[in-house]
């Protein structure tokens, strides 16, 4: 069902289960081919008060060197955007860890073309480190395990969910929409994003829950969704420049076999689901930090952030 923004979430959802801080840990993913290693964070409930910590030119309230607080733990996993970063979401993430959530979040490299495939496969081996090697893994409940995601970041939880994308159907997209941004032929190349990999595609049915926000979403088809049975909260903002309407998160919303908890944001932008920036963000990236007129980013993170929560808390019962 299609839900504008605005929905009401109780004092109970707001605060039950919440720490007394957030726990940061930065640690590195080893990659699948060995020598590259992938940059993350995990966020977790820590019994101490916030301190302030350093993620790269973001100082976010947190405590480092915390233990990890609470037992059989939900664990959500973070996918960034194109050309992101594991710090990007790190409003959310410090929401959940309050919440009593653990919380994991990795850089993807985003290679030429070699990223649809392994994002997908890198969530899975983040997933796998979580479970298997986290010095807090005997916090976790491992029958409780979510996905956020952004953009790129959001199809890769499609994909993750079970979504097997058709990269094909861009050479169509391009011709009925040719001023779509994914039209434009990479850089140094002649050619779109449209080429398929080789690769098969990494499914993860440990995870049981999404929350998909701005994905790119026009390379899945209703066939291609059709093992998706995770209940997904999906995210549009009204403008979004870069997974132009119609043709991403309406048309996941309808491919999809189970309604997903759909909500449009009014006056939002792609990038409004970014956290808030700071003054040497906008310095640095004011791309990424600009909203529409009258858009209050902060505001709407505090409802979205409490919106995730309850779908996640819900979902993940």
């Amino acid at each position: 069902m299609r839900m504008l923004i605005g929905t009401i979430v109780t004092a109970f959802l707001l605060t039950s289960g919440q720490a007394e801080g957030v726990g940061v840990q930065l640690f590195t993913l080893s990659s699948a081919d060995g020598p590259q290693e992938h940059q993350g964070a995990i966020w977790h409930p820590c019994a101490r008060p916030n301190e302030t910590v350093r993620l790269r030119n973001i100082e976010a309230p947190g405590v480092e060197n915390c233990a990890v607080d609470g037992e059989d733990l939900p664990l959500i996993v973070i996918s960034h955007g194109g050309r992101g970063w594991f710090g990007g979401h790190h409003d959310t993430a410090a929401a959940l860890a309050d919440a009593g959530f653990v919380v994991a979040a990795v850089t993807h490299p985003d290679r030429g073309r070699a990223w649809q495939t392994d994002r997908p496969e890198t969530i899975k081996r983040l997933i796998d480190h979580m479970l298997d090697a986290w010095a807090g893994r005997a916090h976790l409940d491992p029958d409780r395990i979510g996905f956020f995601g952004f953009s790129r970041g959001g199809y890769t939880g499609l994909v993750v969910i079970g979504g097997v994308p058709d990269f094909g159907r861009i050479v169509d997209h391009c011709q009925e929409a040719p001023h779509d941004p994914l039209c434009a032929p990479l850089p140094g190349t002649q050619q779109t994003a449209g080429r398929p990999p080789v690769r098969t595609y990494t499914h993860d049915a440990r995870v049981k829950a999404a929350v998909i926000a701005a994905p790119l979403g026009l390379v899945f088809s209703a066939e291609g969704l059709k093992q998706v049975t995770a209940p997904v909260q999906l995210w549009r903002p009204e403008f979004d420049a870069l997974a132009i309407h119609p043709y991403n998160a309406e048309a996941v919303a309808k491919a999809l076999p189970q309604p997903p908890d759909y909500r449009v944001v009014p006056a939002a932008g792609h990038f409004s689901f970014l956290a808030p920036c700071g003054e040497r963000q906008v310095q640095a990236v004011p791309r990424l930090c600009e909203d529409g007129p009258g858009f209050d980013r902060a505001a709407f993170h505090r409802t979205f952030n409490a919106e995730v929560i309850a779908f996640f808390r819900s979902a993940l019962d």
